[in-house]
């Protein structure tokens, strides 16, 4: 019933809530939505609050209330019809108004019937000695000192809360109980009037005076038996039927009882007021102590070569894990953990630390005020026991502007801009920086300008001198950068950066968005140690790096163009100060997250535009011009001027189907009179400028034409939901210009979930053919191989499954995991000389099954075991002519569709024809068993290896142990 009369009186609001002055409550907020309504209302008198001046809008709305608001609305409309014969009010209710306001007079007489019930049942059942003599014990606890033993300040609260209540509730039944008689006598009284004079309306106020008749003769029943209760609640004559009600003793107890609670109360709320108030300023400063502790014990060693295991148990827990290489070549050469070997660590070895917080939850706003501050400790406590001080934290403002001082022992970490002192993505670690870095956003100061200083020493790992960006052992650096707000969207950052002894410089950089155009910007100019300021901006004396950059989005057309100048001594970040350029991966540039390599000037622009034909169509182009950035066409180190351009798009078909065809152009100018286009990799750019990637969109900076047709397994109105498919053909130029390499690559992924069974099969074909005969190769073909072909024809079957398992709802909850997948390469034309030659053609298989018990004897506590088998027959070995198996590979491919390969070269990664011309090609396997233990942070990892070379010999064998202890606090 009180959603039903709150839906009416809600409905009702409009009408009322008009052309009247406003009442104040205390509780109802400027601001609170209902605060119009609820004054307008109490304007009229429809509601009148309570006696402290309170509206209580959110207590649930009870019975009485309902009538009386009733009752007070057609008082409203009769006052109404005397004053003018007409009411605005009744007016403007509704049939359907009228047809609710009668439900709820009916369904307040059933309410009333049942409070009838209940009077009845509180004339059978008065207070006894025994309920006062337990209500005198919990008046005796109140009466206690705050803080005495035992005693909750959350128990204490909740108490009073609910002794507040019973108090007002008992003050105020009786009142109500009274005002209901009356108002109810009132209202049928008024809905009689209202029926002579609302013509219109004559059914509808029939059928109200006749409930309103019926609940006045409840009522005056009721009133009778309150008037019972009256007599004896204040000690007037007992009534026969009555007897075993309590005395006027006990009543008079009861009332001595309820002026002691009020005096009671009055004493817990002042000490309740005055905890409240010691609570808000203890929490105004709050304390922290976290920390961590790590133990670990182990080793792992083998009989002969070292090799990985990452390929039979990807993410296993004695695993050497991706770092720099470990054998030969460039040491900033990142490796993945599969072209690392696994064996000859020792684990054993203990550290911890632990870090000490304050904050301040209100800091001042005037003067130097600390909002937080935090000092970390960090210990290695195997084989001897050093503390270090690792990082410290300060924060705070100072009139209101914030600041922030960080403090960090080897991994200080700042970012300036793209190529100038850029270190906040070293999580290598290729260079150790002990220093700080300080903030201020002076928000006061014209500009807005926020003032970075970072200071420290700079240590380069022992590497090589000028292999790292500070070029040297160690270094002290220096560095300020002020970033200005000139106008709303606009920020330009100058900058002052130093490596004593070695290089220094200066830089600026703008970021601007001014609606729907976005424009940045660099430029930076360092030098060497010692050469005067001057020559910072003579271009032919120090080393710049510029770039602009700018994108407009108009509608469905996006535009974006760039400009750049990267000078090559931003190789690796030597120039800019900048360890996150100082590591590379096999195949990929070393320019880190800058925008454009270094050695490189050009220009570039882009478009797309995005239309509404079908389920969406995206058209997009692009064109780039780059060289070598002194401008050389052809030097003599085989730079050459790069020129591509293309057109792609995106044509969403129907149930998940896309369609991707596009087109390109690729010229390299290898010649001094001209361009031609291709080069020596066959139309694929793979210089500093812009390099192709295999599956790159569009294939860009190629000579390609091509088109794929893809279903995404994701789509909500995929066709066949998870299934993911590609075909896609295209063609790319020889360095005739003829497109005479043809490409053909089709893969299919499904994702299906049967209960607690995940079945995720794959399978792959990738065709790769030459066209052109060349000359003669090594099968006998009569024409020369003189001509210089470099690449193979070739095609790849690829395929493998995953199958697992939830855990069980059985004793041990297991799971279970099955994985394989195999590859076969037949190469049927190969460049000379290639280790492919003959009938070398690649093969892989690679299986593995394991089990899970993931609830071990106890919650928290689980174990797996896992055995292992990868086999590999020609297959091309990073680890080179020393050895005489596949002991290590590369990345892990084996449930991927979208490369030829398990574990071994990237290849295609690069292009599609690339099978390591100039690799080793070897042939073997390792075999492996792997358990591991947990019990929340507590592991236990054991390991047995075994590397085979191509006739399964033994010729390694390997076992790791390892356990390890993580707590955090």
């Amino acid at each position: 019933m009180k959603k039903r009369l709150v839906a009416l009186l809600a409905g009702l609001l409009t009408v009322l809530s008009m052309g009247f002055g406003l009442a104040q409550f205390s509780d109802v907020p400027a601001g609170h939505w209902a605060k119009e309504a609820v004054e307008s209302l109490a304007a009229k008198g429809i509601i009148v609050g309570f006696p402290d001046g309170t509206y209580r809008g959110n207590e649930n709305l009870t019975r009485y209330q309902a009538a009386l608001f009733i009752y007070r609305l057609l008082q409203q409309i009769q006052e109404e019809l005397k004053a003018k014969g007409t009411s605005p009010t009744m007016e403007a209710l509704s049939a359907e108004d009228l047809e609710a306001l009668k439900n709820a007079v009916q369904e307040l007489a059933a309410e009333l019937a049942a409070l009838g019930v209940r009077v009845s049942a509180l004339e059978d059942s008065a207070a006894t000695k025994e309920d006062i003599a337990r209500l005198e014990a919990a008046i005796e606890e109140l009466k206690k000192p705050v803080g005495e033993p035992g005693m909750d300040q959350a128990a204490l609260k909740d108490l009073a809360d609910r002794v507040e209540a019973a108090s007002v509730a008992a003050d105020t039944a009786l009142a109500q109980a009274q005002q209901l008689a009356e108002q109810l006598q009132a209202l049928s009284q008024d809905v009689a009037g209202l029926q002579t004079q609302v013509e219109a309306n004559a059914e509808a106020i029939q059928a109200l005076n006749e409930l309103a008749a019926l609940l006045n003769q409840d009522v005056l029943a009721l009133q009778d038996r309150v008037t019972n209760l009256e007599k004896l609640v204040s000690g007037g004559q007992e009534l026969p039927d009555l007897a075993q009600f309590a005395t006027k003793e006990d009543v008079a107890a009861v009332q001595e009882f309820a002026a002691a609670l009020r005096s009671d109360l009055v004493g817990l709320s002042e000490k309740v007021t005055k905890l409240e108030g010691q609570v808000a300023e203890l929490n105004k400063v709050r304390y922290s102590i976290s920390g961590s502790l790590s133990a670990t014990y182990g080793t792992a060693t083998a009989t002969g070569q070292d090799f990985d295991i990452d390929r039979l148990f990807p993410g296993n827990a004695v695993s050497s894990g991706a770092d720099q290489q470990d054998y030969g070549g460039n040491p900033y050469r990142k490796r993945v953990a599969q072209r690392r070997g696994d064996f000859g660590q020792t684990f054993t070895g203990g550290s911890a630390n632990l870090t000490f917080g304050v904050k301040v939850a209100e800091p001042g706003q005037q003067g130097v005020n600390v909002s937080e501050a935090s000092v970390t400790l960090y210990a290695d406590t195997f084989p001897s026991i050093s503390l270090n001080l690792e990082s410290a934290t300060l924060k705070g403002n100072v009139d209101g502007q914030p600041f922030s001082v960080v403090y960090s022992e080897s991994n200080s970490k700042f970012f300036f801009n793209d190529y100038l002192f850029a270190n906040n993505k070293d999580d290598d670690e290729a260079v150790s920086r002990r220093g700080v870095v300080a903030t201020l956003s002076a928000t006061k100061f014209p500009l807005a300008p926020e003032v970075t200083v970072v200071a420290g020493q700079a240590t380069d790992n022992g590497n090589p001198a000028g292999s790292q960006p500070f070029g040297a052992a160690t270094a002290d650096y220096f560095g300020i950068r002020t970033a200005l707000k000139p106008l709303e969207g606009i920020t330009l950052g100058l900058n002052y950066v130093r490596a004593e002894g070695i290089r220094y410089g200066v830089g600026a950089d703008l970021s601007a968005s001014v609606g729907p155009v976005k424009l940045t910007g660099v430029f930076d100019t360092t030098k060497p140690w010692g050469q005067p300021v001057s020559d910072l901006f003579d271009s032919t004396l120090s080393d710049w790096a510029y770039y602009v950059k700018g994108e407009a989005v108009l509608g469905p057309l996006t535009l974006s163009a760039n400009y750049r100048a990267i000078d090559p001594d931003y190789e690796d970040g030597v120039a800019g100060l900048s360890a996150n350029y100082a590591y590379y991966y096999f195949g990929v540039g070393g320019n880190g997250t800058a925008p454009y390599a270094p050695d490189n000037r050009g220009f570039g622009v882009d478009a797309k535009v995005n239309l509404g034909l079908l389920e969406g169509l995206e058209v997009r182009g692009y064109y780039e011009n780059a060289h070598d950035y002194n401008g050389v066409k052809l030097n003599a180190n085989g730079g050459y001027q790069q020129q591509a351009y293309g057109v792609g798009a995106t044509l969403k078909l129907f149930r998940g189907f896309a369609l991707n065809p596009y087109w390109n152009q690729l010229f390299f100018s290898n010649s001094a009179e001209g361009d031609t286009r291709g080069s020596a990799s066959y139309g694929i750019a793979n210089y500093n400028y812009s390099y192709y990637i295999y599956n790159i969109q569009d294939s860009r900076y190629s000579s390609s034409l091509g088109v794929k047709l893809t279903h995404d397994a994701k789509a909500q109105n995929a066709l066949i939901p998870g299934l993911g498919l590609t075909v896609g053909y295209q063609v790319f130029a020889d360095s005739s210009g003829a497109y005479n390499l043809q490409d053909l690559v089709a893969y299919a992924t499904y994702d299906l979930k049967l209960g607690p069974l995940s079945l995720s099969p794959y399978v792959r074909y990738h065709s790769f053919k030459d066209t052109n005969p060349g000359g003669p190769d090594v099968y006998g073909d009569p024409q020369s191989i003189a001509s210089g072909r470099t690449t193979y024809d070739y095609t790849t079957l690829k395929y493998g499954v995953k199958v697992a398992t939830d855990p069980l709802a059985i004793p041990l909850k297991p799971s279970l995991e099955g994985v394989y997948a195999a590859r076969s390469t037949d190469i049927t034309r190969a460049p000379g000389g290639s280790p492919y030659t003959g009938n070398n053609d690649p093969k892989e298989t690679y299986w593995r099954v394991g089990l899970a018990l993931n609830e071990f004897l106890a919650p928290g506590a689980s174990v797996k075991v896992g055995y292992a088998r990868y086999r590999g027959e020609n297959v091309a070995n990073p680890d080179g002519a020393p050895f005489t198996s596949v002991n290590r590979g590369f990345g892990d491919f084996s449930l991927s569709a979208t490369t030829d390969r398990l574990f071994t070269y990237p290849g295609e990664v690069q292009f599609p024809w690339n099978l390591t011309a100039t690799g080793n090609v070897r042939s073997g396997g390792v075999d492996g068993i792997y358990v591991e233990a947990k019990y929340y942070d507590f592991t236990v990892a054991y390991l047995d290896a075994v590397l085979l070379d191509g006739a399964n010999n033994v010729l390694s064998y390997g076992r790791a142990f390892k356990v390890s202890y993580d707590l955090k606090f």
